[in-house]
């Protein structure tokens, strides 16, 4: 039964003529019975029927209650507080034009400011299962910058984690064949490409097995971007020589267009084997235990907890503080969310955003507290509308429902 009302609710309106004929021949007959009996006691037949449709009440009010029990008021209604209000707010279009303005103004900051949110904070690194990976922090100065020689232990010495990649980011000189111009890199482990899932758009990455020692692998990955902005897309790149801050390096592959490494802040132009340090930066600090300025991610394992994750890595550090007291005396590791290069910029950046949304928060609450003003202002102005609405036999409810339709179609 329910299922056939509410199929005559949706099929109501094309049938709308058929059933107000319908529905006037049945109250007429109702009132003109009553006038009969009326005349009959006595009464003229003027006074009769105007007894009968005193007696019987609002017609309109039992045109509408006979709709409901039909089953068919639902979309007729919804229909007609639509155009009911669209007309409404067409006769007020001041009060319409700054309900629009202060809403879009509300909505509109908020928008921009959870946009940003999303893609800083929200969105994780675009990557394979990203949810599976953490960079390491130092939880004695919450800094997630390393030594090279930390991260060999790290990535040596676990149990909790399939894979762990250092980066660094740097600026070098890129000659393609003409004047050298400055240009932005990765500086990347071995294992970078391989332990983040990515798959090269054209070519192939450096892997772990091209590296060698200090400076045995002069090879550059190009950004998609890069590769299209300065090599105009040409297929044949892979394979031809470049100069990096003078020292010649191949192309081996051009990166997915949507890969732009693991941190939100930074796209780079290339990426190039961490190794070759000294030829990029013009220094060498891989050997040194206390020079500390490389990032280090980790995807952990499925079955293991970032808990259990952490708990390893206080494991590892342990044996650092033992065996490197004057570098590692008291370290230990948290793990966070790749993506804003740890406190460097993560915690500063989270707490404005933070700041930032709560103060869109506001300034959609003052206009929220504005449109709601204005709305009590106008209603004030309608009362007699809805009151005469009320004397000629409409519902509360139907009322209330027209005046949060209008409200509806301004925002």
């Amino acid at each position: 039964m329910k299922l056939f009302a509410w199929f005559r609710s949706l099929t109501f309106p094309f049938h709308r003529s058929q059933i107000d004929g319908e529905m006037d021949e049945e109250l007429r007959s109702h009132i003109q019975h009553r006038a009969d009996d009326l005349e009959r006691s006595g009464l003229s037949r003027a006074k009769a029927e105007r007894r009968a449709r005193v007696e019987f009440g609002s017609y309109e009010r039992f045109k509408v209650e006979s709709h409901e029990a039909a089953g068919g008021s639902f979309i007729e209604i919804l229909l007609q507080d639509v155009r009911f209000g669209l007309r409404m707010l067409r006769k007020s279009p001041g009060y319409t034009a700054i309900a629009v303005v202060t809403l879009a103004l509300g909505i509109g900051a908020n928008a921009v400011v959870f946009s940003v949110l999303n893609a800083l904070i929200l969105r994780p690194v675009n990557v394979p299962h990203a949810q599976n990976l953490y960079t390491f922090e130092r939880g004695e100065d919450l800094s997630a910058q390393h030594s090279y020689p930390d991260y060999l232990d790290l990535r040596d010495r676990n149990h909790s984690f399939d894979s762990v990649v250092a980066y660094t980011m740097t600026r070098a000189g890129l000659d393609t064949g003409g004047k050298a111009s400055g240009t932005w890199l990765y500086e990347a482990s071995g294992n970078y490409f391989d332990a983040l899932g990515i798959q090269p758009y054209l070519g192939r990455f450096f892997h772990s097995s091209d590296e060698h020692g200090p400076n045995s692998s002069p090879y550059i990955v190009l950004s998609y971007a890069y590769w299209k902005s300065h090599f105009n897309g040409d297929p044949n790149v892979i394979g031809r020589a470049v100069q990096l801050n003078k020292f010649p390096y191949t192309i081996l592959g051009v990166a997915p267009p949507k890969f732009r490494g693991i941190e939100l802040f930074f796209s780079p132009d290339y990426w190039v084997p961490l190794v070759n340090q000294e030829q990029v930066e013009g220094w060498n600090s891989l050997n040194s235990r206390s020079a500390r300025g490389i990032w280090v991610v980790g995807r952990v394992k499925d079955e293991v907890t970032p808990a259990q994750a952490t708990a390893d890595l206080n494991s590892v550090a342990a044996y650092l503080a033992k065996s490197y007291p004057k570098e590692d005396e008291h370290i230990s590791f948290i793990l966070t969310r790749p993506g804003l290069m740890g406190d460097a910029l993560g915690r500063p950046i989270r707490a404005f955003l933070t700041g930032l949304m709560a103060l869109a928060g506001l300034i959609l609450l003052g206009a929220c507290a504005n449109l709601g003003s204005l709305s009590a202002a106008r209603a004030a102005d309608r009362s007699r509308e809805i009151a005469l609405r009320l004397a000629l036999g409409s519902s509360r409810t139907r009322i209330l429902r027209q005046l949060l339709t209008e409200a509806v179609l301004v925002s």
